[in-house]
């Protein structure tokens, strides 16, 4: 008989390589099947999904918070331009726009999970048929909370679903910390008394101006200022105001968010109107780098940084990134 001593050779690499193999599946965490509850319903889970396609900004940075790199996102450059922090990963799959995501791209992708707000509810059937698709809103959500409080919601159910609770309560610790510490800033600037308008200049005769529930309006609150509006606002927290709506805030701290086009800024702010405005007369207005109105609670800390710099005239990491 011929002898073969690499049989036994490879024999004895197969158990090896078996047995690590046993190692490793016996080492991972086996999740009993768990119900996730969303916006649309419920969903059954046996794996905690790693590989998320996202239809809005506040659902990506969420996921970045996280630690969790999406794999498909919404116009990326719009992203980089409004959100900044956190960075987008170096790769991902461009997903189209918020409100019509590209199918094509989505399959492409291969997501184990769908994350949308209610803009794209509608599509939620269509794209179930990609991966278990879950619905988490921010805004127009047919509630008065505050959109800070909402936006900590999301992170969490967010962080339940990836396997990962633990991870958000950092991040909102760390969140709250920015917030308080934005807050001591401007109070040793202002008092503790000062009363904002968050504002947005579409042009010179119409404003977007934030309510208490939006996000700049319920950090704010968290910051312990007052808000200077208190009338209505629509589903995104806002109002559409015009220049009778700055008159009646009297002199308040008037924080604007940029851009304003350059035709619009030379006009408004030449205007006799606006000179006469007590917060334009006392050089209480201030000027916010471009923020996202509608994100996560990174945007929450960004804001409140970024206009802790503008209140004190400083400059931090905030304004620089």
């Amino acid at each position: 008989m011929i002898s073969k001593p690499w049989i036994g050779s490879i024999a004895a690499r197969l158990a090896l390589v078996a047995g690590m193999v046993g190692a490793f599946v016996t080492a991972q965490p086996v999740m009993a099947e768990e119900t996730f509850t969303h916006e649309l319903g419920e969903i059954s889970l046996d794996t905690h999904p790693t590989r998320f396609a996202v239809s809005n900004w506040a659902l990506t940075e969420s996921l970045i918070a996280l630690g969790i790199d999406p794999v498909a996102i919404p116009e990326s450059d719009g992203y980089r331009a409004w959100v900044v922090e956190p960075k987008l990963p170096e790769s991902f799959t461009d997903l189209g726009t918020r409100r019509e995501p590209n199918f094509e791209a989505l399959r492409d992708a291969k997501p184990d999970a769908i994350l949308i707000s209610t803009d794209v509810a509608m599509a939620h059937e269509k794209l179930s048929g990609y991966a278990p698709t879950l619905v988490y809103s921010i805004y127009n959500t047919g509630s008065d909370e505050p959109a800070i409080d909402r936006a900590e919601a999301l992170l969490r159910n967010v962080a339940k679903l990836a396997g990962k609770p633990a991870a958000a309560e950092d991040v909102i610790s760390s969140v709250n910390a920015r917030i308080e510490a934005a807050a001591a800033r401007i109070r040793d600037h202002v008092g503790d008394d000062a009363k904002f308008a968050v504002v947005r200049i579409l042009d010179e005769s119409h404003f977007r101006i934030h309510g208490k529930t939006s996000l700049f309006g319920s950090v704010l609150g968290r910051m312990g200022f007052a808000n200077a509006w208190d009338g209505d606002v629509n589903g995104w927290a806002f109002h559409n105001g015009d220049v009778s709506d700055l008159a009646k805030m009297g002199d308040v701290q008037f924080a604007y968010v940029e851009p304003i086009a350059p035709t619009t800024r030379e006009t408004l702010f030449n205007s006799a109107i606006w000179k006469a405005m007590p917060f334009a007369r006392n050089d209480h207005v201030h000027a916010i780098p471009a923020s996202w109105t509608f994100g996560g609670v990174l945007s929450a800390a960004r804001f409140a940084e970024l206009l802790a710099d503008a209140v004190t005239g400083t400059d931090t990491a905030a304004s620089g990134s």
